[in-house]
């Protein structure tokens, strides 16, 4: 009885449930036919208000992001007529923007727009959705029909939207702990099916590891491209070589920091990313993993040990290329295949293709996500293409990609968003003391660098808007660093007069 007695009462927690009981009566009486799944929203929509006043609304983008490589399949996806077809990485992104909205009432918090950064982004997009809108909104080719919507809604739009909310809400340190953690989860689910479809697609009687792939349409030959590599849940391998990457070197960060049983998970973990970065095929990826390493050790590290580890990492690049040269020389990707040059040479032929088009329209571009609308009716060299694919051929560098699509304008804005937020990064460096051994330190802009670096990486040889997941993260870790940029302002106090 005592034990009772002392039990805290929660007045909030108490009037949501109350609500929820007495609009649940409502609906049954009102609309019976929409139960049970009017049920389900109204105890979704509960527990967003709780989350909300509860707990940290900045674990919601995370959850987004990662629904992209869990929940991201076509069996869930509703299309709604004369509407986007939705699918749950939608759902919880529009979930998410509601917590937010919610967040700022409730707390009293202010959705800020005071950067000019914030200003650029935002006459970026529009000018992008300015040109998608003037030359439609679908693609004349079937294949790629909705390449201007898509790719501006959910590779800009979406996230940029939520760069902007996570800036807006970013106040404490250990935010930047939970981007970490549910990394370092979907991870392990990245690095099975990796292995997996590795195994797989080397035969020899593997159908076990097919049996263990969930879920199964990912090893679909329609779902995508590079069945052949571990593409993980990704429609491509490039996806997963991005993700990888991005988890090595926040495994990296995360072990300084943390003890325990954790800790040595952690290292089990990045270690087995390494031959997983090589499953995919990326040759990309490989050039990726290398350069973001000069930089973890330049910048992530004392002086006095950097180039140390960088003599190191190249004596065991060394012995590794020396050992399994055999299998690198091939043609064939799946064990490295950095002979393989039918790849190069449909690149070199959209680089000159991309040159034409500039030549042809350097201000107003073709359209965006025109690109291959144009590009198919383009001459071309039967030699060179010989063997290559209408889809290995729409692979291209998201730069030039934009500038033909947008012209010189569009391809200075991108670039000036990629400036602005490297420059509040070096901001943000500068006024962390060295000594700091927290979640935000140093060491978190560096890692934020090679996020952004991996990406950048990525683009020199794939049109990245096509990886949502990819944007997604990369823009919402820049909320975070935008944001504690912010929040380490100097702000002045008003003192009493005298």
């Amino acid at each position: 009885m005592g034990i009772l007695t002392q039990q805290k009462f929660e007045p909030f927690g108490f009037l949501i449930v109350l609500a929820s009981v007495a609009a649940a009566a409502v609906i049954s009486v009102v609309a019976p036919a929409t139960m049970p799944w009017s049920f389900v929203v109204l105890v979704a929509a509960a527990l967003l208000v709780y989350w909300v006043a509860r707990w940290d609304v900045v674990v919601l983008t995370w959850l987004w992001v990662g629904s992209y490589g869990t929940l991201d399949w076509d069996p869930l996806k509703v299309i709604i007529p004369g509407f986007f077809t939705m699918s749950p990485p939608r759902f919880i992104f529009v979930a998410a923007v509601l917590a937010y909205l919610l967040y700022f009432l409730l707390r009293r918090g202010l959705i800020r727009f005071d950067l000019k950064l914030l200003w650029l982004i935002l006459a970026v997009v529009l000018y992008y959705g300015w040109s998608a809108h003037t030359t439609g909104w679908t693609a004349r080719v079937y294949e790629y029909r909705a390449a201007p919507y898509y790719r501006y809604i959910s590779a800009m739009v979406l996230p940029f939207i939520m760069l902007w909310l996570v800036y807006s809400a970013t106040r404490r340190e250990r935010q930047i702990a939970w981007p970490l953690v549910l990394v370092s989860i979907y991870g392990w689910y990245a690095l099975y099916l990796g292995y997996l479809q590795y195994i797989w697609a080397g035969g020899g009687g593997a159908d076990w590891a097919r049996a263990l792939i969930w879920p199964s349409y990912v090893t679909d030959p329609e779902f995508g491209i590079h069945l052949e590599r571990g593409r993980g849940a990704f429609r491509t391998a490039v996806g997963q070589s991005v993700f990888l990457v991005m988890l090595f070197y926040m495994n990296l960060y995360s072990i300084r920091r943390i003890r325990g049983p954790y800790r040595t998970i952690l290292i089990l973990q990045a270690v087995l990313t390494i031959p997983a970065i090589f499953f995919t095929g990326i040759r990309a990826g490989y050039v990726a993993f290398l350069v973001c390493g000069v930089v973890w050790c330049l910048w992530g590290s004392s002086y006095r040990v950097a180039g140390l580890k960088i003599a190191v990492g190249l004596l065991v690049l060394i012995v590794g290329v020396v050992v399994f040269w055999e299998n690198l020389a091939t043609t064939e990707r799946r064990t490295g295949g950095v002979a393989q040059l039918g790849p190069i040479r449909s690149r070199e032929v959209l680089v000159r293709q991309a040159q034409e088009i500039v030549r042809a329209y350097p201000w107003r571009g073709v359209g965006f996500g025109h690109f291959i609308d144009h590009q198919v009716q383009m001459a071309r060299d039967p030699q060179n293409l010989s063997g290559m694919s209408a889809f290995m051929l729409s692979q291209h560098n998201v730069f030039l990609t934009l500038v033909c699509e947008t012209g010189v304008p569009g391809l200075v804005g991108i670039v000036a968003i990629f400036v602005g937020v490297f420059w509040q990064s070096l901001c943000l460096r500068r006024k962390l003391p060295p000594t700091a051994a927290g979640w935000l330190s140093r060491d978190f802009v560096v890692l934020f660098w090679i996020i952004m670096l991996n990406f950048i990486v990525a683009g020199m040889f794939t049109d990245m808007l096509w990886e949502v997941p990819s944007c997604a993260m990369l823009w919402s870790m820049a909320g975070l660093v935008v944001g504690y940029n912010r929040l380490l302002d100097p702000h002045p106090i008003e003192l009493p007069s005298a």
